[in-house]
């Protein structure tokens, strides 16, 4: 179906054509109807970036809210102020006729100027978790008339640390409202699901699995070292000298680990590196400050949890070190070291992995169906390597077969 036969109101359907869109995308053809019944359906939808998911929730929301009623109905939440500006655009381009009062909400900016335009009849407000619940603490916003509140991006929210302003949102500003939930992310944590089922509460909670996030390592070189727990942070030294990393990005699964791991490298005597940090601990101010500095290599190595993980589009990544592997799962691997080999280019990534973390480096082999190959030190003997090596060659066969050896001690 073409969006002219869906039964949407026709000032959008001129939108639409204006911005050239006229077929739906799978996530659109999915979600959409679900949301033009007027029911109370809540949506927990898998798509990756570039699917057209803005649309998929935009779509029902400008159709279903009421251009008389000069109150917010419809809440946004997203990650990053470069987000909430994307979505505002898509929804303002979608209003064109309709005339429906939207508004974008983030910090850094004049919180007084934003007051001003919800309480001049916002209806639809694009907002950064932090700045919203600055403002409802204010009263400067309601939640009593919200039909609809979407998480977008929900995956990088939590990275970001904004769960508990996320659960205050939902569980507290929004209590006894009972809105819609439209929840997109391109990975399904358990955090997320958790979220979604609470907040449906018995009601009819839909999950759309359209595609995974880009999962493309065809271009990325896989490496681990086995090591001990209690030589971690020597070890990486010594794989840091050995690799002289021009642009790398070195992901730890904790805030506290990365700024620990910043001042302890920074100390390194001859490694000749600038690092720096990106956590959910820091401002988005500072997180764009940082990620500037990488993107013009005024920094050699970024030190991240996955808040670094996904959506960042920095062409010049040499290197991926799991200083930690994920803890989350296979896919956020993946979407780790799918920060290389961008552009086609070929990219190396290199994790560490200490005996009861051999589980883990197994099943995301398994993931991607793939082995990942074991580095050794110089004074591993060449016998020794090649006796490993040989196990790769059948991986893609009989997995009991084919297991790569592990030996019974290092």
């Amino acid at each position: 179906m073409k969006f002219q036969e869906y039964d949407l109101n026709i000032q959008i359907k001129r939108a639409l054509d204006d911005m050239g869109i006229h077929i739906p995308t799978e996530i659109q053809r999915k979600a959409i109807p679900r949301l033009l019944d007027g029911g109370k359906t809540h949506i927990l939808g898998q798509a990756k970036t570039g699917t057209g998911k803005t649309l998929a929730f935009a779509i029902p929301i400008t159709n279903q809210i009421s251009p008389k009623r000069k109150s917010v109905q419809a809440v946004v939440l997203v990650p990053t102020r470069e987000l909430c500006k994307q979505v505002y655009s898509v929804f303002t381009k979608l209003n064109k006729y309709r005339k429906l009062k939207t508004v974008e909400v983030y910090g850094g900016v004049s919180i007084d100027r934003q007051r001003r335009e919800i309480k001049s009849g916002a209806q639809i407000v694009i907002a950064t978790p932090g700045r919203l619940m600055d403002l409802y603490r204010r009263r400067a916003i309601s939640f009593r008339d919200v039909k609809f509140v979407v998480l977008d991006e929900s995956d990088r929210m939590l990275d970001m640390g904004f769960l508990p302003d996320i659960q205050y949102i939902l569980f507290d500003a929004m209590r006894g409202v009972y809105p819609r939930l439209l929840l997109f992310s391109a990975t399904m944590l358990k955090q997320i699901r958790k979220i979604a089922h609470q907040f449906s509460n018995g009601e009819s909670l839909v999950e759309i699995n359209v595609s995974k996030d880009d999962l493309t390592v065809e271009n990325c070189k896989q490496y681990y070292y086995r090591i001990k727990p209690e030589k971690r942070y020597s070890t990486f030294v010594s794989i840091l000298r050995k690799e002289r990393p021009k642009s790398s990005i070195i992901f730890v699964n904790t805030r506290r680990w990365a700024d620990k791991l910043k001042k302890r490298l920074s100390q390194e005597r001859g490694l000749h590196l600038r690092f720096n940090t990106l956590h959910g601990d820091k401002t988005q101010g500072q997180r764009e400050y940082v990620l500037r500095s990488f993107r013009e290599k005024k920094i050699d190595c970024l030190i991240a949890t996955n808040v670094a993980a996904r959506g960042l589009d920095i062409p010049h990544v040499t290197h991926i070190f799991n200083f930690d592997l994920p803890r989350e799962g296979p896919e956020i691997y993946v979407h780790r070291i799918g920060r290389t080999s961008r552009m086609e280019n070929e990219g190396k990534a290199i994790s560490l992995a200490s005996n009861d973390q051999m589980k883990i480096l197994r099943e995301i082999e398994d993931f991607m169906k793939r082995p990942i190959e074991r580095l050794y030190f110089e004074n591993r003997t060449n016998s020794k390597k090649q006796s490993k090596s040989n196990h790769f060659t059948s991986f893609n066969e009989n997995r009991k077969k084919s297991q790569i050896a592990i030996p019974a001690s290092d």
